[in-house]
């Protein structure tokens, strides 16, 4: 009696894995990914106050985006895309813990000044209170694609939403923003 093909349940063995993981990666993983980390930090910073509104809570999840890269480096087929890999950890742990706080202390996140390059302060503040008044996941969609410098479909797979979603979560929140800049 047949039950169909059986799976192999072994766990592999690490040279087994580090011969199907990309060459880039295979030893150095933690030395290369720290290197590549601390390169792209401050883009994980600006992008996570941007979403968040709070610094404390920015700062945790750019390490928590550090520690779970990390275990999970073996998923990063693309050295290049690892910017995009970073970001979409990042944004998914953001909205856990938005949801997470909303529930146990009806959170609703600081204010803090967001970094906007080439901009005085007064409209650097125009911006971050017309960011905020953006639902999150079209704040989100916005830091992503026009700060930190994704494509659509980086920033559809960072928030697991359609190109199209997100084409039009740009289009109606670059709207949004300039409705809210031009009434200031």
């Amino acid at each position: 009696m047949s039950r169909g093909p059986r799976l192999d349940r072994r766990v592999p063995d690490s040279a087994t894995a580090d011969a199907h993981a990309p060459a880039v990666l295979r030893p150095l993983d933690a030395v290369a990914l720290g290197a590549a980390f601390e390169r792209e930090a401050p883009v994980l910073l600006a992008a996570a106050r941007a979403i968040t509104f709070d610094a404390v809570e920015a700062e945790d999840l750019v390490q928590t985006t550090f520690e779970l890269a990390l275990r999970n480096v073996h998923q990063l087929r693309d050295p290049g895309a690892l910017r995009s890999w970073l970001l979409t950890i990042q944004t998914r742990e953001a909205f856990r813990l938005i949801r997470r706080l909303r529930r146990s202390f009806g959170w609703r996140g600081a204010v803090i000044e967001i970094p906007v390059a080439h901009v005085s302060t007064a409209d650097s503040l125009a911006i971050r209170d017309a960011l905020r008044g953006l639902p999150p996941r079209m704040r989100a969609a916005i830091v992503l694609h026009h700060m930190a410098g994704l494509t659509v479909p980086q920033v559809a797979r960072a928030l697991d939403r359609s190109e199209n979603t997100i084409r039009s979560q740009l289009r109606i929140g670059l709207q949004r923003l300039r409705e809210a800049l031009r009434d200031d």
